[in-house]
């Protein structure tokens, strides 16, 4: 791997950090703060990340249309404007409303550089280990939660969540600028390279040990069984997706409120290690097995976490139960690429990803709003454990529909 492709690579990291990793994953830290600061429920401030959510969605949209070689580093510049921008105005926010304008261009600025335009650009630059590279990549959605989630629980002690907030704006400008410091251009060709790996890409291809979908490619239509399928995962694991922010809460209300800064740790590090078992699992015996495996683990957690019988069962749990962040980030660039092919992968993710943002957005805050309902999580692990069971069956009939149509 030459020296401008790990420059890449540490580029793309570094943009899932601030997109995802900051921007959405450590939200959970500042839920009850801000809501016993403004007296307003917990639910109320949880609808931050689900405005965040749809504003990134639409942005996401967009981010097809406009990404060209001239002009994807502006694209990326103004994602980290409005994101930093978006935090701070939060820092100075005396009622939800300012909270929630806050959130909308916090995600405009992170649909703007999340997976939409990480993914367009990895699949550009990196042929060889292409499961496993992905999911380093995305894996850096949950690093900063792991090693900051303590650092932010005890600031927002210490100093209060305003001050923390504002902290966040930093990072998340910082977290941007590799992108724009390494110059990172859409294609390795504009810079006289090729993608890493591409020799033993095209010799393996050439031998028929690599299979490229593109019976359908000619064809290809929204309407369509194969794409409801693919939306309908989609929906389902970012339903899935939205309760590490909950578990923090969650630690709280089951008086175990001294581990809900590690707890957030826990699940983030599942979130990283559930990747990198994907990307491996995922280059030697395909997505569908990885996909299997990570929803059947989170699935058993639930019943760990219902339970909640110690803390140290609690924090394996939650380290487990968010191995479905791999089905909902790796697992669904990977389903994609498998059931419409390289060449309409652009089409069909960003609309697949706005349509599981909404999905996101409906489950973060139905899920606080049911806490509040009810004062406690049984409920939701119990909607949890249905939708990984749901996750399984519809990844078996996308992947048998999909063999039959390639017959």
């Amino acid at each position: 791997m030459k020296a401008k492709h790990i420059l890449v690579l540490a580029a793309l990291c570094s943009l899932a950090s601030a997109s995802v990793g900051v921007c959405m994953n450590t939200a959970g830290l500042f839920y009850n703060p801000i809501a016993e600061d403004l007296s307003v429920s917990v639910g109320s401030v949880s609808l931050t990340v689900t405005i965040l959510t749809v504003a990134s969605s639409f942005s996401g949209l967009l981010v097809p249309r406009i990404m060209k070689e001239n002009t994807v580093f502006w694209i990326v510049a103004c994602g980290m404007v409005l994101m930093s921008g978006g935090a701070l105005i939060m820092s100075f926010a005396e009622s939800v409303f300012l909270l929630y304008a806050g959130s909308i261009l916090k995600g405009f600025g992170s649909g703007l550089v999340n997976f939409i335009l990480i993914t367009a650009i990895s699949n550009n630059w990196f042929y060889k280990s292409h499961g496993l590279i992905t999911s380093v990549i995305l894996s850096f959605s949950g690093i900063p939660g792991v090693i900051l989630s303590p650092l932010i629980r005890s600031m927002i002690l210490t100093y209060g969540w305003r001050t923390a907030n504002t902290g966040v704006a930093v990072l998340l400008a910082l977290l941007c600028l590799p992108f724009l410091l390494f110059r990172v251009t859409i294609r390795p060709e504009k810079q006289g390279l090729k993608p890493y790996g591409y020799e033993e890409f095209i010799a393996e291809k050439e031998k028929g040990n690599i299979r490229v979908i593109s019976s359908a490619d000619e064809n290809f239509s929204f309407h369509t069984p194969l794409f409801a399928l693919t939306s309908t995962y989609m929906i389902l694991v970012c339903l899935a997706a939205a309760l590490p922010n909950h578990l923090p809460a969650y630690a709280e209300s089951i008086s175990m409120a001294g581990i809900s800064g590690i707890i957030l740790s826990m699940t983030l590090a599942g979130n990283i290690v559930s990747k990198l078992i994907f990307g491996i699992i995922v280059d030697r015996s395909g997505a569908r097995n990885a996909i299997f495996l990570c929803a059947a683990l989170s699935l058993s957690a639930m019943t760990v976490l219902i339970l909640h019988p110690s803390e140290l069962i609690v924090l394996i749990a939650s380290f487990i139960a968010n191995f479905t962040a791999a089905n909902s980030a790796t697992g669904v660039t990977m389903i994609v690429s498998d059931m419409f092919g390289e060449k309409n992968y652009s089409t069909a993710y960003p609309v697949i990803s706005f349509i599981g943002s909404y999905a996101m957005a409906f489950s973060s805050a139905a899920m606080g709003f049911m806490y509040d309902l009810t004062g406690s999580y049984t409920v939701i692990f119990a909607c949890i454990m249905a939708i990984q069971a749901a996750v399984i069956i519809v990844t078996m009939t996308s992947y048998s529909f999909r063999k039959k149509e390639l017959v």
